[in-house]
C-alpha cells in the first residue's frame, strides 16, 4: 500500500513537471514557432549587384498558395491518406498510433506510420530546433504547440505548401504545374489522388520514374476516399480507369545556376548558415554578380564547338572586379543542364605557362628588368634524384639572346627555367603563395618544389580557375592581392539586415611599379605574342596564355583596366588530349573566347589606358646590352619601361640624365653670369643639342 502511494506521488510529480515544462515551452516557443512557420511562405532569392533577380537559392520549385486556392479533392485525398482523424485529434492521435502499432505487429501486417499531418508539419519545418530529444517525442511536442497556435485550416495550408512531391517540387502548386501544367485549384479527382499518393515516398511514387507504381498508389488513395465516403463508388470506378495524365515537364535552366550552387556551398560551409535556414527563411541575398555579364558568360560558353572525339572538352569562365575581388560572373561548364559540375571552383588543373608571370614578377622584384638579356639555349638541369632534365620550347627551337619582354611575349620555357634556377625555388614558391597560388604541394615524393612545376606550370595538384584569377589581381590591382568575394548583404523577408559583407582590403604582394611593368609586358603578349587572339578593338588588354603537355588544358587569363577574366578549356578526363580532327585546342582558343566575351561586356565602358603609378620611367634601351641610353646613341634603340630605382644606366645615359636635370631658364633667381662661354644659351634644348655632338663610349 505504501509502495503504491509512493508510486502515485512520484507519478504526480512527474506529470506536474511535464505540465510545467510544456506550459513554459509554450510561452517561450510559441512566438518563435509562429515566426518559423510563417517564414516558410517565403523562398530565399538571390540578386545581382544592381538588385536584379538572378533566381531562387535552391532549385526547388515552390509557389505558395492559400487554402482556398487548393482543390477540395486534393485536401480530402491528403486527409484520407495521411491523417483520417485530422479534424478530431489535438495534434497527436493516440488511436492512430495504436492502430499503426497493431498493424505493424500482427502476422502479415504492414508497417504503418502513426504521425499526424501536424506532426509531419513539425518534422518538415522545425528540423533546426532542439535535436537532443528523440525524433518522435520532438514531433509530438511541437505538434501540440502547432495545434495551440494555428487553426486546422491554417495547419493544412502550411502542410500542403511544404510537402515534398518529387523532382524538386515543394508544395502542391509547384507539383500541379510540374505534372499537369495547371494550378492546384483546378486539379480533378484522379490528379489529386496522384499527388496525395506521392507524399508517402516521393522517390518511389514518381509518375515519371515509376508510372505503374504511381498508378497503383493513386488507385489506393481513391479507394481510401471511397471507404471514408468522400467519393461515391461510381466516382471511384470511373477514376481508377483513367491514365495518369501527366505531361512531360520542359526543364528550363535559369541564368546563374552555377552561381547559385556556389553561393549555397559558400553560405553553408563558410558563413555558417544551415541548409534548413536558407531553404525556409525567405532571405534576400545580394551578391557581387552582374547579371548582364553572367548572361554573356553563359552565352559564350555555348559557342565552344563540339568536336569529333567521344569526349568533348568542357570550359569555365570567371570574371572579377580586380579592385574589390567581387565575382561578377561565373560559369562552371558549357551547360548546367548537361553538366552541373562547377569547374570554376572544383576542377584543379595544371596552369601551364599562365603561371610564368609570377616568376617574371619575382624577377622584377629582384635585379631584373624588362630589358634584361638572357640566352634561350639548351639546358641541362641536375635533379635531386641524380637525373638531369632538359626543358624544351614549344617549337623545339632556341632563339639565342632575348630580352625578358620577348621571353614572356613568346612564352619561352628555357628562360622561365633559368629565372627559377637563378632566383631559387624557395623564393619563387614563397612569392607565388603570397600572390595567391595557394594550392602548391610542398611535401611528398611528388611535389611542386622543383623546376618543372614552378617554371612550366606543371603543378602536382593544379589550381582552380577562381584561384588563378584571384592571383592575377596582384597584377591588375596595382600590386595588391585581393581575396575573391561574392556576397554584399543578406536581408530577411521583412527587409531587415541579417548580415553584411565587406570586401577584404587588398594585401600588398609586389610593388606598384612591378605590377605596372608586368601589365605592360602582358599587354605585349596580347598585342604581339601568343595571346593575339584576345585583342580588343582600341581597348588595352593584358594577359597570358597557358597550354599544358599534350594539350590537356588551355588557359587565358587577362584583364583590362576595369575587369579581370579567366577562360579555361579542358576535358574532365585530365589525361585526354584536346587534339581533334578539326584542330588543336590550346591557349589561343581560350584567348579567342576571352576576346569575344570581353569585347561584349566592355562595350559600354569608356576606353582608358592602364594607370601609370609614380616611380615609373620610360627610357631608350640599347638592344645589344639592355642598358638605358640616350636615343641618339643607337638608332636601333627602343623604349622600355622601368622602375625609376632600377634603371640599368649606361655611362652615356648617366651623363645625359645629369645634363637633362639642370634647371631650366627662369625657374630660379638669376645668378651671376658664368665665366665660361661654352654654353651661352642655358636652355635645356641647347644643352642637349650640344651634348649630343660630343663622343662617348657608352
Amino acid at each position: 500500500m505504501k509502495r503504491n502511494k509512493n508510486f502515485s506521488f512520484y507519478l504526480l510529480i512527474f506529470i506536474c513537471l511535464v505540465a510545467v515544462g510544456f506550459l513554459f515551452s509554450t510561452l517561450t516557443l510559441s512566438k518563435d514557432l509562429r515566426s518559423k512557420l510563417e517564414n516558410m511562405r517565403f523562398v530565399s532569392k538571390v540578386y545581382d549587384r544592381q538588385g536584379k533577380l538572378i533566381g531562387n537559392l535552391f532549385s526547388h520549385r515552390r509557389i505558395w498558395v492559400s487554402s482556398q486556392n487548393i482543390s477540395p479533392y486534393l485536401k480530402k485525398a491528403v486527409i484520407a491518406t495521411e491523417d483520417m482523424r485530422f479534424y478530431r485529434h489535438f495534434g497527436v492521435d493516440p488511436i492512430g498510433i495504436a492502430r499503426a502499432v497493431y498493424q505493424s505487429l500482427r502476422p502479415g501486417g504492414s508497417k504503418q506510420g502513426g504521425s499526424t499531418i501536424t506532426q509531419q508539419l513539425a518534422k518538415i519545418s522545425l528540423l533546426s530546433l532542439d535535436r537532443t530529444f528523440s525524433r518522435k517525442f520532438k514531433d509530438m511536442f511541437y505538434a501540440l504547440l502547432i495545434e495551440r497556435t494555428y487553426t486546422k485550416e491554417e495547419i493544412l495550408e502550411l502542410y500542403l505548401n511544404s510537402i515534398n512531391l518529387a523532382h524538386g517540387n515543394i508544395g502542391v502548386e509547384a507539383a500541379a504545374r510540374y505534372y499537369f501544367g495547371k494550378s492546384a485549384s483546378t486539379l480533378n479527382l484522379e490528379e489529386s489522388a496522384l499527388l496525395a499518393g506521392i507524399i508517402r515516398s516521393p522517390e518511389n511514387y514518381s509518375p515519371f520514374k515509376h508510372p505503374d507504381t504511381a498508378k497503383g498508389r493513386r488507385n489506393l488513395v481513391l479507394k481510401k476516399l471511397m471507404e471514408q465516403e468522400y467519393i461515391t463508388e461510381a466516382q471511384y470506378k470511373t477514376a481508377v480507369t483513367k491514365d495518369l495524365g501527366v505531361v512531360p515537364w520542359q526543364e528550363v535552366t535559369s541564368v546563374g545556376a552555377y552561381v547559385l550552387d556556389y553561393l549555397r556551398d559558400l553560405l553553408i560551409k563558410e558563413e555558417g548558415f544551415s541548409e534548413e535556414e536558407l531553404l525556409w527563411s525567405g532571405y534576400r541575398i545580394y551578391t557581387t554578380i552582374d547579371l548582364n555579364y553572367q548572361q554573356e558568360a553563359e552565352r559564350i560558353m555555348k559557342t565552344l564547338p563540339h568536336y569529333s572525339g567521344e569526349v568533348q572538352p568542357e570550359a569555365a569562365l570567371i570574371t572579377l572586379d580586380p579592385t574589390t575581388g567581387g565575382i561578377l560572373a561565373m560559369t562552371g561548364g558549357r551547360d548546367y543542364t548537361t553538366s552541373p559540375l562547377n569547374r570554376s571552383v572544383k576542377a584543379y588543373r595544371q596552369p601551364g605557362s599562365a603561371l610564368k608571370p609570377f616568376i617574371y614578377a619575382t624577377a622584377l622584384e629582384k635585379n631584373y628588368t624588362a630589358a634584361s638579356i638572357l640566352e634561350d639555349r639548351p639546358l641541362t638541369i641536375p635533379l635531386e634524384n641524380g637525373k638531369v632534365w632538359s626543358p624544351e620550347n614549344n617549337n623545339h627551337e632556341f632563339k639565342g639572346k632575348i630580352t625578358l619582354r620577348q621571353a614572356l611575349r613568346e612564352s619561352v620555357n628555357t628562360i622561365a627555367v633559368q629565372l627559377v634556377e637563378a632566383i631559387g625555388i624557395p623564393i619563387i614558391a614563397q612569392q607565388m603563395e603570397r600572390m595567391g597560388i595557394k594550392s602548391l604541394v610542398k611535401e611528398g615524393q611528388v611535389n611542386d618544389l622543383t623546376y618543372a612545376p614552378l617554371a612550366l606550370g606543371g603543378l602536382t595538384k593544379g589550381v582552380t580557375p577562381l584561384e588563378l584569377t584571384a592571383a592575377y589581381t596582384s597584377f591588375a590591382n596595382h600590386g595588391n592581392y585581393v581575396k575573391p568575394s561574392a556576397l554584399i548583404k543578406i536581408l530577411d523577408h521583412q527587409g531587415k539586415v541579417k548580415k553584411e559583407f565587406r570586401p577584404e582590403k587588398g594585401k600588398p604582394v609586389i610593388s606598384p611599379q612591378t605590377a605596372y611593368i608586368m601589365t605592360k609586358l602582358m599587354q605585349d603578349v596580347v598585342e604581339n605574342g601568343t595571346g593575339w587572339r584576345a585583342q580588343l578593338p582600341k581597348r588595352p588588354a593584358a594577359g597570358k596564355t597557358g597550354t599544358t603537355t599534350d594539350y590537356t588544358n588551355a588557359w587565358f587569363v587577362g584583364y583590362t583596366p576595369e575587369l579581370l577574366t579567366t577562360v579555361w578549356i579542358g576535358n574532365d578526363r585530365q589525361e585526354k588530349s584536346m587534339r581533334y580532327k578539326e584542330g588543336i585546342i590550346g591557349g589561343g582558343t581560350a584567348a579567342a573566347l576571352w576576346g569575344n566575351y570581353m569585347e561584349r561586356i566592355t562595350s559600354h565602358l569608356p576606353i582608358q589606358d592602364f594607370p601609370e603609378p609614380a616611380g615609373i620611367v620610360w627610357a631608350n634601351v640599347d638592344p645589344e646590352t639592355g642598358h638605358a641610353i640616350p636615343a641618339w646613341v643607337n638608332k636601333n634603340s627602343y623604349k622600355e619601361v622601368f622602375a625609376e630605382n632600377k634603371i640599368p644606366e649606361s655611362a652615356s645615359y648617366k651623363i645625359w640624365r645629369w645634363f637633362s636635370s639642370w634647371p631650366k631658364k627662369g625657374k630660379k633667381e638669376k645668378s651671376p653670369a658664368p665665366e665660361s662661354e661654352d654654353f651661352p644659351d642655358n636652355t635645356e634644348n641647347n644643352r642637349i643639342e650640344q651634348f649630343e655632338t660630343l663622343n662617348f663610349n657608352y
